[in-house]
């Protein structure tokens, strides 16, 4: 059955618009996910001030402080008593310093980057899981390294 050219072309422009729908659609759960995975923490995450590190070190002397930022901003000012692993190569290297059974901190100025490595321990199996909410540099709970 022949249609007329106007059908041909009404039916062409709905499916056209129902691909541009369908792609809009994905790329709504695309940034989505991205957004989920990055900003909104992960259950068992338990945020920490420098008053509760101090206090935490105390208690538990082998207290894992792993610092997730990128080995050029770490070098450029170094903790001590710190693992620094990328937040990139933690899925990769944890095992070389850190075990699931440990109770971990993670340091990192952007709080994105602690959810995300949060993220990564806990898919590793990791349970106990901290994100160190301010800086504790100017509070010496954490004391920078001299490289010279």
């Amino acid at each position: 059955m022949l249609f007329p050219p106007s059908i041909k072309l009404m039916h062409m422009t709905m499916m056209g618009e129902c691909c541009v729908l369908i792609a809009s659609v994905a790329l709504i759960i695309f940034i989505f996910s991205i957004y989920y995975r990055r900003y909104v923490p992960i259950t068992g995450l338990r945020f920490m001030k420098c008053s509760e590190l101090r206090q935490a070190q105390k208690e538990c002397p082998n207290l894992k402080v792993l610092d997730v930022r990128d080995v050029t901003e770490y070098m450029a000012c170094p903790q001590k008593e710190t693992i620094n692993i990328s937040l990139g190569r933690l899925p990769y290297v944890w095992e070389q310093e850190l075990r699931p059974d440990d109770s971990v901190v993670i340091v990192t100025p952007k709080r994105s980057d602690g959810i995300l490595a949060a993220r990564k321990l806990k898919k590793a199996g990791f349970t106990s899981l901290f994100y160190l909410q301010e800086d504790c540099t100017a509070c010496n709970s954490m004391q920078h390294v001299s490289l010279n």
